[in-house]
């Protein structure tokens, strides 16, 4: 599975892509100080780090490992 994180320096917000189809965006919660996954099939979001590369490290080994549970 191919992951690509699109970062948008007008919003601060990063775009996250799965084999090409947009798979949700990353959004700085400032009041939780971290990073949070809003995908695009559910209506809820889901809080990992503070840290964005860490976050988007985190996203992309759940991605790239979601088939084998």
């Amino acid at each position: 599975m191919k992951i690509e994180f699109i970062k948008d320096e007008m919003t601060q917000t990063v775009k996250v892509k799965a084999n090409g189809e947009n798979y949700g965006e990353l959004i700085f919660d400032t009041d939780q100080d971290a990073w949070v996954l809003w995908p695009k099939q559910i209506d809820d979001g889901v809080t990992y780090f503070a840290d964005l590369q860490e976050t988007m490290d985190q996203i992309k080994y759940e991605l790239e490992h979601a088939d084998e549970n």
